[in-house]
């Protein structure tokens, strides 16, 4: 699958986070030079309420190319906000997307709760994962 100047994925049907460390090293470089990625992080897998959201944007910032990923989805969970915290999407067609690397930038998440309904449903963190770096959003194994 290629990365394109945009990318808007069909459906996110799960999601997974694990810590920076957990990852080999290099992974952007690796994409960049054209080569398979795989990672072997086992990761943290989250209940989703509905099918999350994957957008993928590169644009030309200071006479280079950036890469910006905005994952989006609801959970019954508790969700890390650690700044070491990567995340690992699926989509609709089952491939794999990686926002963040072991080295830094690290993803921002923003996480905003809302209580359930007295007539029984659940309470649901909806979360906003954002990252800004050379390659934001890269397709990989796991």
């Amino acid at each position: 699958m290629n990365y394109s100047d945009c990318n808007k994925m069909p459906g996110i049907i799960a999601v997974k986070w694990m810590h920076a460390d957990e990852l080999s090293p290099h992974i952007r470089e690796k994409f960049i030079a054209g080569l398979s990625v795989a990672i072997g992080a086992v990761g943290n897998r989250l209940t989703l309420v509905d099918t999350g959201s994957t957008e993928g944007l590169r644009s030309e910032e200071n006479n280079g190319l950036v890469g910006k990923a905005t994952l989006e989805f609801k959970t019954l969970d508790d969700v890390p906000t650690d700044e070491d915290i990567v995340w690992a999407a699926q989509d609709a067609d089952e491939n794999w997307w990686l926002i963040g690397a072991r080295e830094r930038p690290y993803p921002i998440v923003e996480v905003s709760q809302s209580t359930g309904t007295p007539g029984g449903d659940p309470a649901v963190a909806t979360v906003k994962v954002t990252h800004t770096a050379k390659i934001a959003l890269i397709p990989v194994a796991l």
